[in-house]
């Protein structure tokens, strides 16, 4: 009788070992698409997901429990497109754009701040302070990421008007390039993003320390909030959405809270990433 309870208990211990590794290994994986040129925020390299907002995502799957996040570098344009075909659930860093981007559904909590700056060759700062957005910028060439929605309602509502030009490129630092070589006249992006760029390319002799000085910052244009953002065309391909935003959600504010983004970005700028 002894030896029949031991063999119940035995049996009932393995049960036990084998469904908590059944539940362990049950994670459903989340696909989030990331912008493959927008560094320090988010990038390519060697095929992977680097900066600041993979090693935030990283961060949060850490508190993310039943999900397994698997970051895909992924041209910006070429994301949003997958978002509106709803053949993906989810892409970062974008900014909030409801009107512009309908087919972004839901937003997660905000991953950060950036402060949005002009940036233009020195010489267009000679004749005039340039300080009113965008009024005093009328008639001037502006590089733009693929994809970007940045400058605001009157700045594209100048661009559509013909008083201000766009020409886009893939990513910051191909802006930046022309913009040392007089190609565009200004470029309007993140202004952290911008400094560490400029920093990388002078220390990888893509320009040189008077090249750099040629570079003048101008207003700030806004302050943008980044997001996760989810696709609504995907009807019901993704079931477990709106239960991962939730714990994305809570992820994100344990993170703040904790001081890890803070952390996190402190490396970028300390050149330690």
């Amino acid at each position: 009788m002894g030896q029949f309870r031991l063999g119940v208990v035995v049996t009932a211990s393995a049960l036990a070992s084998v469904f908590g590794t059944t539940a362990a290994l049950a994670q459903t994986t989340v696909t989030i698409l990331t912008d493959d040129a927008y560094p320090p925020y988010s990038y390519m390299d060697k095929q992977q997901a680097i900066g600041i907002y993979p090693d935030i995502l990283r961060a949060a799957a850490k508190h993310i429990a039943g999900y397994r996040i698997e970051l895909k570098p992924t041209p910006w344009r070429r994301a949003m497109a997958q978002l509106q075909a709803g053949t993906e659930l989810a892409a970062a860093p974008p900014y909030y754009r409801p009107l512009e981007r309908p087919y972004i559904g839901s937003y997660s909590a905000p991953m950060l701040d950036e402060h949005v700056v002009v940036f233009c060759g020195k010489q267009i700062f000679s004749d005039t302070p340039r300080q009113r957005w965008p009024d005093d910028f009328l008639g001037l060439l502006f590089g733009n990421n693929f994809g970007f929605l940045l400058g605001g309602d009157n700045f594209w509502r100048a661009a559509r008007s013909g008083k201000i030009h766009i020409e886009e490129a893939p990513g910051s630092r191909a802006n930046l390039l022309k913009l040392v070589d007089k190609r565009i006249d200004c470029y309007l992006n993140d202004q952290l993003a911008v400094r560490i760029e400029l920093g990388r390319m002078q220390s990888l002799g893509l320009l040189s320390a008077a090249q750099r000085q040629q570079i003048q910052e101008g207003p700030t244009v806004s302050t943008e909030q980044s997001y996760v953002g989810f696709t609504n065309r995907d009807n019901g391909k993704f079931p477990f959405k709106d239960d991962f935003i939730k714990k994305l959600n809570a992820a994100l504010t344990t993170l703040h809270q904790s001081g890890e983004i803070t952390r996190i970005v402190g490396r970028y700028l300390n050149g330690k990433n």
